[in-house]
């Protein structure tokens, strides 16, 4: 835009200050967005949807937490929840030796387990009397 009199001045300055009215307010919205995102239950949501939506991670997580359960589980079964100096120092190491098994063969733990299910609630047959 050219300026050859005061009113294109004019036009020139009210264009300007339209833009910076403009340019103010998306800087607001990105402002008020950016710390509605930096809020801890907006950074947890985030974090859930960011592990929800790659694969190999979520069945890693699920295979590691079910490795800490069975771990602590078999730890408690084992050792109990009162136990002498020696039994205090190994319950650790058979947690973490038990959790470290479960993880590493989860496919095997996942096959028996579906099995067991389908043995278990697989419908009965009844027997036709004769």
């Amino acid at each position: 835009m050219e300026i050859k009199n005061s009113a294109d001045l004019r036009a020139a300055i009210t264009a300007l200050e339209n833009k910076k009215k403009e340019q103010r307010r998306q800087l607001a919205i990105s402002y008020h967005a950016f710390t509605n995102s930096l809020k801890p239950i907006n950074l947890i949501k985030s974090t859930f949807n960011s592990v929800k939506d790659s694969p190999g991670l979520t069945g890693t997580l699920l295979n590691a937490g079910i490795g800490l359960g069975v771990g602590f589980l078999s730890k408690r079964m084992l050792i109990g929840k009162s136990a002498g100096l020696i039994k205090r120092f190994f319950g650790p190491a058979i947690q973490m030796g038990v959790a470290s098994v479960v993880v590493n063969n989860a496919g095997n733990f996942k096959t028996v387990g579906k099995r067991l299910l389908q043995t278990l609630f697989r419908p009965k047959k009844k027997e036709q009397a004769a």
